[in-house]
């Protein structure tokens, strides 16, 4: 299974006036449970002391 990202542009609602950002927001197409999502997770990390 992937995870899917898309880009949204946001303001700064405390300085509207600054340009916007871009920023990525994470969308799914099932429903997985917890333990599914920690699977997920420890697999695409890698060994911090290798």
């Amino acid at each position: 299974m992937s995870i899917f990202l898309k880009a949204v542009q946001r303001i700064n609602p405390l300085e509207p006036d600054e340009p916007k950002k871009w920023y990525p927001v994470q969308y799914t197409t099932k429903m997985v449970d917890e333990s599914e999502v920690a699977m997920l997770i420890a697999d695409g990390t890698t060994d911090p002391f290798p």
